[in-house]
């Protein structure tokens, strides 16, 4: 499998991409355990730092299609705007609020984008349809 693309990738995109795999990760963990608790607040701080750095380091990624910034550019300025609300919307105590926007953004930021990066055409789609071949020429 050749993974020089992705290794040739500059930090921007390996830091979007380990920002983007820890909040997955830690955001389903926090979606299945009780909410409230002080671990709950610390990771969620953790959550919201990940959430934040990876919208950020998206704007030095371009390149799809045009050379410059995409439609999902859109997403990481919903993000840089949504986290901080939901964040404002505990702090008041508005708990339904948060949790809807938290979910929201699990699936609306992390999710469905996650799984658009798996299309053949894109970096990580290439590397996962190369890995299959790998693993059907080995059977």
């Amino acid at each position: 499998m050749n993974y020089m693309p992705l290794l040739n990738a500059g930090p921007a995109v390996h830091i979007h991409l380990a920002a983007t795999i820890l909040a997955l990760a830690l955001g389903a963990f926090m979606l299945i355990r009780r909410k409230g608790t002080v671990s709950h607040r610390l990771l969620g701080w953790i959550w919201v730092g990940l959430m934040l750095t990876a919208a950020v380091s998206s704007f030095w990624i371009t390149g799809l299609g045009s050379g410059g910034f995409s439609p999902i550019h859109i997403l990481s300025v919903v993000v840089l705007i949504s986290v901080p609300l939901a964040v404002l919307a505990i702090r008041r105590g508005k708990v339904k609020r948060h949790r809807a926007a938290m979910i929201g953004l699990f699936f609306g930021a992390l999710v469905v984008p996650g799984l658009f990066t798996l299309l053949p055409m894109r970096l990580l789609g290439r590397l996962m349809t190369e890995g299959v071949a790998l693993l059907s020429l080995a059977q």
